[in-house]
């Protein structure tokens, strides 16, 4: 009997041990340099006990197209980012009066704010806009300041700089990152370094570099253009740069540097129905210049996280049903778990890190361009199974 009872046991243990190894089965994972790197293939993850198949339900849309959307001055939207009650907020670069749209968690119309001007809490040039953790609305304005907002629309605070930057987010820990521009006419590049400072403006590090051919000086564009973003979530700084291919770094709030995350892909090949969409979105900006094409696609577009850690890559493929972009989905350990396409969003020649799409409270946010070329901010709910 006990003898019985031993190799029952030792059954047990052997069952949990082979359970173990299948949860964490075929993940690469190995140190570079004293920091771990994850290698995702590609296809996904099978984790153990783990949703891996993600549903969307369309809830409502905002439509820039609407007659009443239009008489509030929201004409065309740049951004999206939500707070912790589902609070809508929306960006309009080119606003005649407000650039920030309140709306609340069934997408009706709450207030705008954000007036043109250059006191406080005016923004003359609003570029970037983000909800905090503690839901506060921070803008940057292009008259080298950050702007920060109530949620309900009062005026905060403002932070002066010294510089212009394109981009600027306080942290938590009282840290920013900015992103500003360093033109180099010898190179014919214009330069996006992406800076970590610290409360008294000083530089802690650079996380990041990206180029772009100089409109105002190169002679020719290479098409399309290699990517870069960032994005930060639960003390994290997450960024990308597709010039060291498909590959995401995480931060900390110090600019330490704690895991990369990579991925295999499939490269898209650049077709003519490509060459063409491409041409459409960069001729009214850039019409004297001369294209040439790569002959692949970057590998990735945009990527954002949502507030549980799982992040999503937009890809260059597309849904053999849907003729929607595929999203790579990454959990929370940086593990490629599920595939979803996500709509087809207006992307336009742009220098910056536009928040496209967002997802909190297992809600989706997504940007998307109609056929007529208005955009609409389309809400899903989120279901993993």
């Amino acid at each position: 009997m006990k003898k019985l009872c031993i190799i029952m046991l030792l059954a047990l243990i052997l069952c949990f041990m082979v359970g173990c190894q299948d949860k964490a089965a075929n993940v690469e994972r190995f140190m570079e340099d004293g920091v771990e790197v994850i290698v995702n293939h590609l296809e996904p993850y099978k984790i153990r006990g783990e949703p891996s198949t993600l549903f969307l339900e369309e809830t409502f849309t905002i439509d820039t197209e609407r007659d009443d959307i239009a008489e509030i001055g929201l004409t065309d939207i740049w951004s999206v980012d939500v707070d912790s009650e589902d609070n809508i907020y929306l960006l309009n670069y080119l606003a005649n009066k407000d650039a920030i749209f309140k709306f609340d968690n069934k997408g009706n119309f709450v207030t705008s704010f954000g007036g043109k001007g250059q006191g406080p809490g005016e923004l003359r040039r609003a570029s970037y806009l983000r909800v905090s953790p503690k839901d506060d609305i921070q803008v940057t304005d292009q008259d080298k300041k950050l702007v920060i907002f109530n949620k309900d629309g009062s005026y905060k605070n403002q932070i002066l700089f010294k510089a212009l930057y394109l981009e600027a987010l306080l942290l938590g820990n009282g840290n920013y990152l900015v992103k500003k521009f360093v033109p180099t006419p010898e190179t014919k590049y214009m330069e996006f370094p992406l800076i970590l400072l610290n409360g008294e403006f000083e530089e802690i590090k650079e996380l990041d570099r990206h180029r772009r051919p100089d409109h105002n000086i190169g002679e020719e564009f290479v098409l399309p253009f290699h990517k870069s973003g960032n994005c930060v979530s639960e003390g994290q700084i997450y960024v990308g740069n597709t010039e060291m291919g498909y590959e995401i770094r995480v931060y900390d709030f110090e600019g330490n540097l704690k895991k990369k995350i990579r991925k295999e892909y499939q490269p898209v090949n650049v077709h003519q129905k490509m060459k063409q969409e491409i041409m459409n979105q960069y001729d009214s900006f850039y019409t004297s210049r001369r294209y040439s094409f790569r002959s692949h696609c970057p590998a990735f577009r945009y990527f954002f996280i949502d507030d549980e850690g799982c992040l999503f890559v937009m890809t260059y493929e597309k849904s053999e049903i849907s003729g929607e972009y595929i999203h790579d989905v990454f959990n929370p350990d940086g593990l490629f778990v599920a595939r979803i396409s996500l709509g087809n969003p207006g992307f336009f020649p742009t220098l910056y890190n536009n928040k496209f799409a967002t997802a909190r409270n297992k809600r989706l946010y997504c940007l998307r361009e109609k056929d007529s070329g208005y955009k609409e901010l389309v809400v899903y709910r989120m279901i993993w199974k």
